[in-house]
């Protein structure tokens, strides 16, 4: 029961995994029973903005005892910060629009609480456009993948998904 257990949770989470290092088992237990470990590894957040992302969590009751912090801290922005190697480059383009086309009139919290899906997403873009913003074709579609991956609707929990054992 075990090894389809596992098997279900790594084909559940698309195989990715956290990269290994201190603060990894903080990350692991804390963050991935709610989050997939893609959720973490999309981002590229600044210092600031991981520490903000852990008291948006602990707020809304994860977690987070205050001995992990630091190294919590400091392990997501070391591996998953602005300077941290480069995940896939649709991913990087559609960071690098959000900062170059949304952020020059919006904060980041009032993009990151929408939650939307792509069709949502493209709505929110089209009503922008029609507002001005300098978006192209081709960037609008970089932008909606990249925010409904990164910002997209809430699902509920793993271990609420996970099939009842015999």
């Amino acid at each position: 029961m075990f090894a389809v257990a596992a098997l279900w949770w790594t084909v559940a989470l698309g195989g990715q995994e956290l990269p290994p290092g201190p603060g990894a088992d903080p990350a692991r237990s804390r963050c991935l029973g709610c989050h997939g470990p893609g959720l973490i590894t999309g981002q590229r957040l600044s210092r600031d903005g991981w520490s903000r992302e852990l008291d948006k969590m602990a707020g809304w009751g994860a977690s987070i005892d205050a001995a992990d912090r630091p190294v919590l801290l400091e392990y997501l922005t070391s591996n998953f910060g602005p300077e941290s190697p480069p995940g896939d480059a649709r991913a990087d383009a559609g960071a690098a629009l959000v900062q170059a086309r949304c952020l020059v009139c919006h904060d980041l919290r009032l993009i990151e609480q929408q939650r939307l899906d792509p069709d949502g997403w493209r709505r929110e873009l089209d009503k922008m456009i029609g507002w001005g913003a300098a978006v192209t074709p081709e960037e609008k579609e970089t932008l909606v993948v990249h925010l409904a991956r990164r910002y997209g609707v809430r699902r509920p929990a793993v271990r609420a998904t996970l099939p009842a054992l015999p």
